[in-house]
């Protein structure tokens, strides 16, 4: 065993023996996969069924016949992998399975609206009203749910069984391009599907829909592009091709059917949501042809990265030069107001100078080579506290220059290059992430009951900190995630999408790793509880909220995690 020579001084990685580094994944029993096969194509025959029969009672007929274009969207994931079993390459057609499956409980929560309020559902190809009177599920909705679930259980039986020992040859090409595409494709699912002159299709984004449609939209806007990045992470190329392929169908199944509403309804308008998403599955489509050709062919087109330790010296400079612009900006006026006019982002920029010391003190950390390794999960997830505390700021300087004609200060241009600062050195903490994985630890992914189950308490726990508000007062509503959406929000879902990420990457991660991860968000859910003490003055009768009360124990119980991860024993092989 050799180490690598660019790697920080203190680690104690190192390379894989040679007869390990190409591993062949193996397949559960041919049984299995035609029961998995059998099961997608009765999930996506429930999904046609189900509007055929009506989905509400009183019954309410779709805005025009769409029921065998859900049928036959649904039908190309189950059919491509019937080919690929039948062509011999049952990884292929395995993996075809898996992107429906991911995309499933997104799919449910969007349907899940018409059970609520189904008046509100902006489906046209399912259901167009015409009354504001309530609705009750009708049978054809439980056959549609039903489709959804039975194609998750068909994509875990497809994939249970799959094993894959240690990492084969980097494909970093193949990787960030399917990354990318995901990511497009979930921006995509998150904008309005269509615009509509009819007040009974309300066209809407998904965080100004309803809860359930903002549930839904939200699942998939993560499944896309988890999805499509660990199935073009695998070690097998046919089962990084069939799972490719089966996010592009999944995703092909969610946005063509408002583009032919566009084409078939004359109050519907065309909107670039389902057009962006159709151009993201075009990309998978493209990737998983590419990702067919072979070990060598992709080895050419490899994505050559630096070395780690230039990596982890970049994330770090970044971050400390992020979080000393954030707390020059803390301490420079962000507007310049009218006489007589009080200064709004006053109180809110108090919240930059915690951001910026504890994000300036990581970067600092990173640049020392014994630390630099154990620092870089902390910054993935830390570089989210100066959006989180500039968001607010800049929230005010928005308002105050629209409302009052103010002029924008210092400090408001030195939050936003902060910010700019702080996604550059998350991104090369996250590259430098993918090449120490890929490069130095090649040990099987295990998860951690002892992690998981406090994990999950903290995700909770983070989802409270991040929703409700932290601070209360008469007369006063806070921005938040479901409510009064604006500004200031956006640093609130960056920063919850933080700690979900790390809650749920943890319990898979290395102890070292899945505690310093741990532990970057309890310094962040920590900088939101500080904005009670910080802030509280702004208002008359300020009294803590429940966001402050669910803040500090995430924190507690993140930092407990921590612990126990840390001194969780690596798994034996």
């Amino acid at each position: 065993m050799t180490a690598r020579p660019d790697l920080p001084s203190g680690s104690s990685a190192s390379a894989a023996p040679a007869e390990a580094a190409d591993p062949q994944p193996t397949l559960g029993t041919p049984a299995r996969l035609r029961a998995a096969i059998a099961l997608a194509v009765l999930g996506a025959a429930l999904t046609g069924v189900g509007p055929l029969l009506g989905l509400t009672s009183p019954a309410v007929p779709a805005a025009y016949p769409g029921w065998p274009l859900l049928l036959v969207l649904a039908l190309l994931a189950p059919v491509a992998a019937a080919l690929f079993a039948r062509a011999g390459k049952p990884m292929a057609a395995a993996a075809v399975l898996v992107g429906p499956a991911a995309l499933a409980p997104g799919r449910l929560g969007q349907d899940v609206q018409f059970a609520v309020e189904a008046g509100m559902a902006a489906r046209p190809e399912l259901l167009r009203a015409s009354s504001l009177i309530n609705f009750e599920p009708a049978f054809g909705w439980w056959l549609l749910a039903a489709g959804h679930v039975i194609a998750l259980v068909a994509g875990f039986l497809a994939a249970w069984g799959i094993s894959e020992s240690g990492a084969g040859t980097q494909r970093q090409g193949l990787l960030t391009s399917a990354l990318c595409a995901g990511v497009l494709g979930g921006v995509a699912v998150l904008m309005a599907p269509f615009s509509s002159d009819d007040p009974y299709l309300p066209a809407e984004t998904a965080l100004d829909g309803p809860l359930p449609v903002l549930i839904g939209s939200a699942l998939l806007a993560v499944a896309v592009p988890c999805a499509a990045g660990l199935l073009a992470g695998s070690t097998d190329l046919e089962f990084a091709r069939g799972g490719l392929l089966g996010v592009a169908l999944a995703l092909v199944a969610v946005v063509v059917p408002p583009l032919v509403s566009v084409l078939v309804l004359d109050e519907v308008i065309f909107a670039w949501g389902p057009l962006l998403g159709l151009l993201a599955a075009a990309v998978l489509l493209v990737l998983a042809s590419r990702a067919g050709r072979g070990e060598q062919a992709e080895d050419v087109d490899d994505l050559r990265l630096p070395a780690l330790t230039r990596l982890l010296a970049l994330a770090g400079a970044f971050a400390l030069l992020a979080g000393a612009v954030a707390v020059l900006a803390a301490l420079t006026p962000h507007v310049s107001m009218p006489y007589g006019l009080r200064d709004p982002s006053e109180y809110p920029a108090r919240m930059l100078l915690p951001a910026g010391i504890l994000l300036a003190l990581v970067g600092a950390g990173m640049l020392l080579p014994k630390l630099a390794l154990l620092l870089r999960p902390v910054l993935t997830v830390l570089w989210a506290v100066v959006p989180l505390a500039a968001a607010g700021s800049l929230d005010a300087v928005f308002t105050a220059v629209q409302a009052a004609g103010a002029g924008a200060g210092l400090g408001a241009w030195a939050a936003g290059a902060s910010v700019l600062l702080a996604a550059i050195a998350a991104v090369l903490a996250a590259i430098a992430g993918a090449v120490e994985r890929d490069d130095v630890d090649l040990t099987e992914m295990a998860m951690r009951r002892l992690v998981l189950v406090p994990s999950l308490v903290a995700l909770v726990l983070g989802a409270g900190a991040f929703s409700l508000p932290v601070l209360t007062a008469p007369g006063y509503s806070a921005p938040g995630v479901f409510t009064d959406f604006g500004t200031t929000s956006w640093g609130l879902v960056l920063a919850l999408a933080a700690v979900v990420g790390a809650t749920a990457l943890a319990p898979m991660c290395r102890p070292g790793q899945a505690a310093a991860l741990l532990c970057g968000a309890a310094l962040l859910v920590g900088v939101r509880a500080l904005e009670f003490p910080l802030t509280a003055e702004r208002l008359p009768g300020t009294a803590p909220g429940l966001g402050l009360w669910f803040g500090i124990g995430c924190a507690v119980v993140l930092l407990g995690t921590a612990l126990a991860a840390r001194t969780t024993a690596e798994p034996t092989n």
